[in-house]
């Protein structure tokens, strides 16, 4: 394990130097906040000396500290201060602001999520599996932050929790109406503009909750709804491969643009329904259901360099990387692509549950849940190809610059843009789950049972999980009667590109309209093919998955004195899974259905102990095994060969190639220590500090080994259980509000927190790499703001360089490596009336691009990225 000093090896640069002035401010202020947290608790209190209320923020953060505390495992939580006020739209875009969790943006929000530098998350809603059609998780953008009472992010995992997260498990909670003491009402109104895609976009939500006393006990019910709408703009300069050109100068062989410009329509309700017949007894009902309908594009322009002979080349100074590139006196050729897409998603989940406290020492809980979640998409991707007289090209602001002087590319004829071919495709995908589950959970601190042992807890889970996906046949149309015509010749077929926010050289160029592409398909057929019909279903691009789980769990609570309070949790989960996997194979063009079963059984052992070494100050040691299952696609038993051409001739003939799916694959085992010592010097305030290690066998690779079927030989390519892995680090958090600072200072609060993360993986070939996607630091520093009617948050986030990909493309000789990124975020809100609030909002206040390049080598560029810079103003009524 590293020791948590890892700066020692880079002390001649900047970073070690903000590292330790970090921690050192950090400790400092905790010390201050000791210091002035007992001068004011040994003077008397003067008659001017204010009462803090604690309230909204400190509120939230309060609850928060306390779930941390108390808690059985690592864990991090985020309260909702007040319904509809989090400066982020949905739950991904909060859940940056915990240790050592980091967000990837795109298609206008925030998106994928990763804990401690890794992929193998589990996202919960309300304790239970949610998952997006056929994949394992909860897709976080779903969960508008308008519906959200908690998130739990789980660093450590019980032996309680649902099995499936090697990184950690994030439990999004929802409210329910004995959440609160009485009605509420909550309005939520916002409109937000985004810069670069000039759009005004709705965020509407409302909440009505309301609790009743009858004579057949108390009953609560609770209705959310919420509309987002959001028009993004996202936008790629780019620069290809890096090649030799000139006289020792590495270039690129091509540069071009990618932009991204969407339409996303997202509908979000939940009800929930309790009955409390009576003091030992609830029951209730709860369900939530996303509606997506989003249309967008993914449109290219790309340019080709003409012959170097002849051509001026210049390079970065002191280096001999391509710079610029131009020749005005030769044609050069490229073509323009637009992917169109028609996405259509609807996600939902009805669960139906009771307690009942059977005894005082005695507690039963049950509940049964159906999820849903169905995708479908349209995809139509049409190119033209076009000639440009006079070529630039160069490497600005970190990504490719491309320009064609003396000619016009907003003109379809004066740029010779033509038809070049296409392709149309469509798919399906859907995942069911029906899952039951019952807990028992026995208080045996008063009867001295083992005398050690405070309380026994167990349980059974139940569930059967349905995924498959079909599509039609995927084929490109590049042979058509109409390649090669001018586009001019098909009025509303073509239109201009969106404008770009940067300058990177072209602004606008001729494209396919996308709208005109989904709109009028059978047209689009036409000119490809000849015929409107749309191609049948591709079997091979069907499968399904039947998934069965088994699994039970016991634990117990044990507490005893060793000079100080110890106690901790020791557990088990056991599950067994069973699965049902059909697909379709090519046998060298015939079409076979293939069927397989597997089964197999894991042991997850855990163990959680915490030594409460004083009141305010607690250490754990928290050990545990997780296990991480594949996609499904990656289970899919078909098996697609095709006969070797020119290949190594051998005894059985000429060596052919495949692809298929392993149905044989094993979930990635993880075995996680966390150590950590925690001092929560005040309600709203703490220092935390936890060292971690992952130690990861099973991580599945793709690889080509040679199978014999049918007596012939094949290269087949599938994934195997072949890498191992290590990952260790530690993070920091601090929280604090300053109320011991005279007059308005003392509403100021400070939250932040840093992540060192290192680690290595074992590749089948025995070469070692790095994790992709894992920045060594990052950190975030959140100021908060709350006194009398003003209320502000300044959030800014950080995180080092990480790679991308390895062996970029199939390439070994590249791998890509993302610049480090940050970003800021920010609300400010004033308490009109008692009722009413007022708040203003922003991210990606710094309209900080993305930056990757090659071999880290930073100027060896590919891709400049920026996003939209959003601003909103909402009205929050609350009653």
């Amino acid at each position: 394990m590293n020791n948590p000093a890892p700066a020692r090896g880079r002390a001649r640069t900047a970073r070690p130097i903000v590292l330790k002035s970090l921690v050192a401010s950090l400790l400092g202020a905790g010390m201050l906040s000791h210091v002035s947290v007992a001068a004011q608790e040994a003077l008397p209190a003067s008659p001017d000396t204010a009462v803090v209320t604690v309230s909204g923020v400190r509120k939230a953060a309060q609850s928060a500290q306390t779930i941390k505390k108390n808690a059985d495992q690592v864990v991090d939580s985020i309260v909702a201060d007040d319904i509809g006020k989090f400066p982020d739209k949905n739950v991904a875009e909060i859940l940056q602001r915990v240790p050592g969790v980091q967000v990837s943006r795109g298609s206008g929000e925030a998106g994928t999520v990763i804990i401690r530098g890794l992929g193998g998350v589990v996202a919960l809603l309300n304790g239970r599996e949610f998952f997006s059609d056929t994949g394992r998780s909860l897709y976080l953008a779903d969960v508008p932050a308008s519906m959200l009472q908690r998130i739990d992010v789980y660093k450590t995992q019980g032996g309680d929790l649902p099995e499936g997260g090697t990184a950690g498990v994030i439990d999004v909670r929802t409210n329910r109406p004995f959440d609160f003491k009485g009605r509420q009402v909550n309005l939520n109104a916002r409109v937000e503009n985004r810069d670069k895609a000039k759009t005004n976009n709705p965020d509407l939500s409302a909440m009505v909750s309301d609790r009743w006393k009858t004579g057949i006990g108390e009953f609560g019910a609770l209705v959310g709804l919420s509309y987002q709408r959001g028009r993004y703009h996202d936008e790629v300069a780019f620069a290809g491969f890096p090649i030799p050109i000139d006289n020792g100068v590495t270039g690129a062989e091509n540069f071009g643009r990618f932009m991204g410009n969407g339409d996303r329509k997202r509908e979000a309700g939940n009800i929930a329904l309790q009955w409390r017949p009576s003091p030992t007894v609830e029951v209730f009902a709860e369900g939530f259901r996303t509606n997506i309908d989003h249309r967008f594009q993914n449109n290219f322009m790309i340019g080709f360099p003409p012959h170097f002979a002849g051509a001026t080349i210049t390079t970065k100074p002191g280096t001999n990387n391509l710079d610029t590139i131009t020749r005005l006196n030769q044609d050069a050729p490229g073509f323009s692509s637009t992917q169109a897409y028609q996405h259509d998603v609807t996600n939902q989940q009805v669960a139906v549950g009771a307690r009942w406290d059977a005894t005082p020492t005695l507690r039963l809980t049950t509940e049964v849940a159906r999820t849903a979640s169905y995708f479908k998409e349209r995809r139509v991707i049409f190119d033209f190809d076009y000639t440009a007289r006079g070529f630039l090209g160069a490497v600005r602001s970190g990504g490719g610059y491309l320009d064609f002087p003396g000619t016009n590319m907003e003109d379809p004829d004066d740029a010779k843009f033509r038809v070049r071919g296409g392709t149309d495709i469509a798919n399906a995908r859907q995942g069911t789950s029906n899952d039951w589950r019952a807990d028992v959970v026995y208080d045996t601190s008063e009867n001295g049972v083992l005398g050690f042992v405070k309380e026994l807890a167990g349980g059974v889970r139940l569930a059967e999980r349905k995924a498959s996906s079909r599509g039609i046949r995927d084929m490109w149309y590049a042979n058509s009667a109409q390649n090669g015509v001018p586009a001019s010749s098909f009025p509303g077929l073509w239109t201009l590109s969106a404008p770009t926010g940067g300058n990177y050289g072209v602004n606008r160029y001729v494209v396919a309209d996308h709208n005109y592409l989904l709109d009028h398909t059978d047209v689009v057929r036409t000119i490809l093919t000849g015929s409107p019909a749309q191609l049948e279903d591709n079997p091979l691009s069907y499968y399904s998955d039947v998934e069965r789980t088994s699994a039970l769990y016991a634990k117990a609570k044990f507490g005893f004195h060793m000079g100080v309070p110890i106690s901790g949790v020791v557990g088990a989960r056991v599950v067994r899974t069973e699965q049902t996997l059909k697909g379709n194979s090519s046998i060298v063009g015939v079409v076979a259905p293939v069927s397989v079963d597997t089964s197999r059984t894991d042991v997850l052992p855990s163990l959680a102990l915490r030594a409460d070494l004083a009141p305010t100050l607690v250490a754990r040691l928290v050990s545990g095994r997780a296990v991480e299952r594949p996609a499904f696609a990656d289970y899919n038993p078909a098996l697609r060969l095709t006969e070797g051409v020119a290949a190594t001739s051998n005894s059985s003939g000429i060596v052919g190639t495949g692809t298929a799916g392993n149905p044989n694959l094993r979930p990635t085992r993880s075995d996680n220590i966390d150590v950590a010592l925690e001092w929560y010097f005040a309600p709203t305030g703490s220092l935390t500090g936890t060292i971690f290690q992952h130690k990861f066998t099973d991580r599945s690779v793709e690889k080509a080994a040679r199978e014999i079927i049918n007596g012939r030989e094949y290269d087949v390519t599938r994934r195997y259980n072949l890498a191992k892995a290590n990952l260790e680090g530690f993070e920091m958090s601090y929280r604090q509000f300053y109320d011991f600072l005279p007059g308005m200072l003392s509403g100021l609060g400070l939250e932040a927190n840093f992540t060192y993360i290192t680690g290595k993986q074992t590749n089948p070939d025995g070469r070692e790499s790095t994790f992709l996607g894992m920045s060594k630091t990052s950190y975030n520093l959140v100021g908060l703001y709350e006194k009398e009617a003003w209320s502000a948050r300044l959030a800014y986030n950080w995180r080092s360089k990480f790679m991308a990909e390895e062996r970029y493309r199939g390439n070994d000789k590249l791998d890509l490596y993302v610049a480090p990124l940050r970003s800021l975020d920010g609300s400010l809100s004033y308490r009109i009336s008692k009722q009413l609030t007022v708040t203003l909002d922003g991210n990606n206040l710094l309209d900080q691009p993305y930056h990757d390049y090659f071999n880290k080598d930073p100027g060896l560029v590919r891709d400049t990225r920026r996003y939209d810079r959003a601003v909103g103003l909402a009205l929050h009524y609350k009653y």
